[in-house]
């Protein structure tokens, strides 16, 4: 299965859903994890630095906390500036067949790499946060949905309480994951938060929001 996590806005939480969720994922089951953005914040997430050599798609990868991550690299901006949806396409099912599921974290944009990874995908997952350029983002998102024949799951991010959309593609759900410091900390320190506080803290509070998505998104 491949699960492709989506939003042309930055600063949702995008990458935290993509790493936190591999992360959940990977205790049942054979769990990759390809970062997409160029930019590398799930390569960051894990600890790594995003390679200065240029890979095929799927060329390297790192096992770390049982997870399969396949770091950015600068061949990635080659592909989102120069590649072609159907060759990605391609290239990312080829990497899923080794795997139960493939996580894949996308840029904050449309291009190549994002809608390549949203027609790869068997399912796909976007956070939305509560704030209006989010919400505006979530609805551009649902017209270029509709353009290649998907559907998506909404959640809300960084929020106390859900909130839910009224859009063609997008269905929300009622989850929603709260703001919390652990997230911060644990970027810094190069681990998933989820890890993070399994280690710090003897009731974790993070992960049963997590697990809850991890259902829904299976489902």
């Amino acid at each position: 299965m491949i699960i492709t996590v989506i939003n042309q806005k930055g600063g949702v939480g995008k990458t935290t859903t993509a790493v936190n969720l591999a992360y959940v994922l990977s205790k049942t089951k054979n769990t990759a994890l390809l970062d997409l953005d160029p930019e590398g914040g799930t390569t960051t997430s894990f600890g790594m630095k995003r390679d200065k050599k240029e890979y095929p798609l799927g060329g390297k990868s790192v096992n770390i906390f049982n997870v399969e991550v396949f770091p950015a690299h600068l061949g990635l901006l080659k592909l989102e500036l120069n590649g072609e949806v159907d060759e990605v396409v391609k290239s990312i099912k080829d990497v899923s067949n080794n795997f139960d599921i493939l996580v894949i974290d996308t840029p904050p944009n449309l291009g190549t790499l994002a809608v390549s990874s949203m027609i790869a995908a068997d399912k796909i997952i976007s956070p939305v946060t509560p704030q209006p350029l989010a919400i505006e983002a979530a609805k551009n998102l649902d017209g270029r949905l509709q353009s290649i024949g998907k559907k998506a799951i909404g959640f809300t991010n960084l929020s106390n309480k859900s909130i839910s959309i009224d859009l063609s593609s997008v269905s929300f759900t009622n989850i929603h994951i709260p703001q919390s410091r652990l997230f911060v900390e644990a970027s810094r320190l190069g681990v998933p938060a989820i890890r993070y506080e399994e280690i710090r803290l003897k009731k974790p509070k993070l992960s049963r929001f997590f697990e809850e998505l991890a259902k829904v998104t299976l489902e």
